[in-house]
């Protein structure tokens, strides 16, 4: 099948994404680095890393970003994993 990818937000260098995944606690994935680099995964309920080697320095950034918009965050997640609309609220991030 086809994998929806949603850019959800930059940070600083970082791309945030999230994918329409049949697996998983809702997360978010992140790039960094040019072609797309998959660095890291961190959960949306508590913003802790779930994987990756992004240089921790990053780490409390990510967090406090998932911190301030866990609830749109989540919104989204569940909109993409339900093949709802998903747009509109990704504009409100």
């Amino acid at each position: 099948g086809l994998l929806i990818e949603v850019l959800v937000k930059r940070l600083k260098t970082m791309k945030l994404k999230m994918y329409q995944e049949t697996h998983s606690i809702p997360h978010i994935h992140i790039d960094y680095g040019g072609n797309n680099n998959h660095v890291a995964s961190y959960n949306i309920s508590d913003g802790e890393r779930i994987e990756g080697d992004l240089d921790k320095k990053y780490d409390q950034a990510v967090k406090d970003w998932i911190a301030e918009n866990g609830d749109i965050l989540l919104e989204i997640w569940n909109a993409l994993q339900d093949g709802a609309e998903y747009e509109e609220i990704v504009d409100t991030l």
